[in-house]
């Protein structure tokens, strides 16, 4: 079952609860993935003033995770992928993981819980089929080593698209309600398995 799986990031803002996960591009790629057939998921992620991920693997361990499965991740739902990787039983493959702007330790932004068990690179890179790294090249909030460690963790070369800050509404400016550069990137990684529009 082609299916797909959008985690959005931290809600700072209390006032956004309830909407964060209508907030930025994700519910225009929702609507473009179910375009090319895909059942999508965008849920609004639990306490995601405290990202936690034993609080998001609960939430989302009854999600249909097989070899057709696309995983988006955004900041600290990019994060989250990792350890929801980690967790996934070794039967439950997915196709393709992208962490757009994820990072690998918290540094101030309330999210340690998301980082209580060590990573075991081995069986995150087992369970995916194919992972991608998208950053930019100035990210206010994510640094270089971020990126750099899970490259080299991965032992993958990261996807540079320049200029583009946090990927967010409130970083980079309204033109973040559509990310069309990830909408070409999912579709070139996965062209075997895309109609043609």
């Amino acid at each position: 079952m082609k299916n797909a799986l959008l985690l959005h990031g931290t809600i700072f803002d209390p006032k956004m609860i309830g909407r964060e996960h209508l907030n930025n591009w994700f519910p225009w790629l929702k609507k473009e993935l179910e375009k090319l057939k895909f059942k999508v998921r965008l849920p609004e992620l639990p306490d995601a003033i405290h990202p936690n991920l034993e609080n998001y693997w609960n939430f989302l361990k009854d999600f249909n995770f097989n070899h057709q499965t696309l995983i988006i991740g955004h900041s600290s739902g990019a994060a989250a992928i990792f350890g929801l990787l980690q967790k996934l039983p070794q039967n439950k493959k997915i196709k393709l993981a992208i962490s757009v702007a994820g990072f690998y330790k918290d540094e101030g932004w309330n999210c340690e819980k998301l980082f209580t068990q060590k990573f075991n690179w081995k069986k995150i890179k087992n369970q995916a089929e194919k992972i991608l790294l998208i950053y930019s090249d100035n990210d206010p909030v994510v640094k270089d080593h971020h990126v750099n460690y899970f490259a080299e963790q991965l032992n993958i070369k990261p996807i540079l698209i320049t200029g583009k800050k946090h990927f967010s509404i409130s970083s980079a400016g309204p033109t973040f309600s559509k990310f069309p550069q990830l909408l070409e990137i999912i579709r070139t990684n996965l062209k075997q398995t895309l109609p043609e529009n």
